[in-house]
């Protein structure tokens, strides 16, 4: 999520927003001439009435009009998960949404004690902000358009309480006409606190030596009344591994400098700036024609894909070799295509490149390099689409690791998550176990053990990875 992506979803209702205060400030004026005399109503009353009406539709609309029914029953009532998840993800798109939330009750905590003297008092405005958001997470509850959270209600109603100190402050400057530093601490306690939250964490993260391992799950999963099935043998050694790091990961200037590249090869015209959507970092670009193409970066594992949305129905045979020469000559010059990489044409359209896999990443601890490069191709003279899954990996350390045993007591203990949670009743079976590796936040490939099996079916295949540093 970017500002771009907030905006855009805030303002269709945002618009619903203008049109109901014009609505109802004309019908104020009417109401002035012809009924204010018998049913008197400040004006001021009035604009906070108007102001709470028009921030409740943009929340309602935003928070679940805008979804679709896809969370019938889903409950988190684990608090401080949102917290646990930025930090195993170290994620600007999760610390965005602990952010938003919080900013967007802080009207309703600042326009409360203007709409009425007795909101000015604190126990008040908690209350009130506690059913507001409660009825929110409840709405979203039985519509199925959305989880009910305890970390919204947390952030719902501090972010709240923030607008009414932030509004006190004001209010208790204007009355005394003089600044004193009481309210002014208030008004920027909560805010300020969250800084320093942050701030610690960011210290805490630059200095200890690996990254967080985005996997882990911010709540275990409930294992109560679930079957573990075992019908593999585990081994109890421990061992040493090797760790690599990858310096594209996580690395804007590598998506910068590919968008640039591809801008300039392919005479492409770029599109408004850098996007981000939760874990990948994208940009726009359009052709003289009009054809439009996205180029796509996974922050997570450095590969990105470069496609456009035009599609021919009917192809025409594309010149193959031609293509050939001058996507290979463009990756080269980029320094994209390693020189050991075995080309194949797939068929009539699509061309690759392929890496062949290191045989013992645990005990090599050499420099490597795995992956492909996958082209499809058009009577054009570049691609329709191109996904680049090319990963260089230097060894930098080698670390112990668990055994295979403390992975799957891990694994019973619920230290993993799943897409679809294990239920009361469920039989999990696993049937292997295989150390490989995943990316930590900072971008070091790290060995992890990925237990396969399946649950209640055994066409029902699930895969649980736990982190073998532990």
């Amino acid at each position: 999520m970017d500002l771009i992506s907030v905006v855009s979803g805030l303002l269709p209702y945002v618009k619903y927003s203008v049109v109901i205060l014009i609505i109802l400030f004309v019908g104020y004026f009417v109401y002035r001439k012809f009924f204010y005399k018998q049913y008197p109503i400040r004006l001021s009353t009035f604009v906070c009435i108007t102001l709470l009406i028009c921030w409740a539709v943009v929340v309602v609309g935003i928070t679940t009009l805008s979804r679709p029914a896809n969370f019938t029953g889903q409950v988190n009532i684990s608090l401080f998960s949102g917290y646990i998840n930025a930090w195993n993800k170290w994620s600007l798109f999760e610390l965005q949404l602990i952010i938003f939330n919080m900013v967007m009750f802080m009207p309703l905590g600042a326009l409360l004690p203007l709409l009425h003297k007795k909101n000015r008092l604190f126990w008040r405005v908690l209350v009130l902000s506690l059913v507001v958001t409660l009825s929110l997470e409840v709405f979203q509850l039985l519509s199925g358009k959305g989880i009910f959270e305890l970390d919204d209600l947390l952030h719902n109603t501090v972010g709240s309480l923030a607008g009414y100190f932030f509004m006190m402050g004001i209010i208790e400057v204007i009355k005394q006409r003089k600044l004193k530093l009481a309210p002014v601490v208030r008004a920027i306690a909560i805010p300020l606190s969250f800084a320093v939250l942050f701030g610690i964490a960011a210290i805490v993260y630059e200095v200890q030596e690996f990254g967080n391992m985005p996997f882990k799950p911010a709540q275990k999963q409930s294992m109560e009344q679930v079957h573990v099935q075992l019908e593999t043998t585990l081994f109890d050694q421990k061992a040493g591994a090797c760790i690599y790091y990858n310096e594209d990961i996580r690395n804007k200037k590598v998506i910068k400098d590919i968008a640039h590249s591809i801008a300039k090869q392919f005479q492409l015209q770029q599109v408004g700036g850098l996007r981000r959507e939760s874990e990948n970092l994208s940009f726009a670009f359009v052709d003289a024609e009009g054809t439009n193409y996205s180029l796509s970066y996974s922050i997570t594992n450095g590969t990105w894909d470069w496609y456009t949305d035009h599609l021919d129905e009917n192809p025409s045979p594309a010149d193959i070799k031609q293509q050939r020469q001058l996507i290979e000559d463009w990756l080269k010059k980029e320094s994209l295509l390693p020189s050991e990489a075995i080309y194949q044409q797939q068929d009539e359209r699509t061309i690759r490149w392929d890496l062949a896999k290191p045989e013992n990443r645990q005990t090599a601890c050499e420099d490597f390099s795995e992956g492909m490069i996958i082209a499809t191709l058009s009577h054009q003279q570049k691609p329709e689409s191109l996904f680049y899954m090319i990963s260089n990996n230097e060894m930098v350390a080698k670390e112990p690791i668990i055994s295979q045993k403390d992975a799957y007591e891990a694994l019973v203990n619920g230290e993993f998550s799943l897409f679809n949670p294990l239920q009361k009743g469920d039989t999990l079976t696993i049937t292997d176990v295989q150390l490989t590796y995943a990316y930590d936040t900072k971008g070091y490939y790290r060995p992890v053990y990925e237990f396969t099996g399946s649950v209640n079916d055994p066409d029902f295949v699930v895969a649980i990875t736990i982190d073998a540093m532990q």
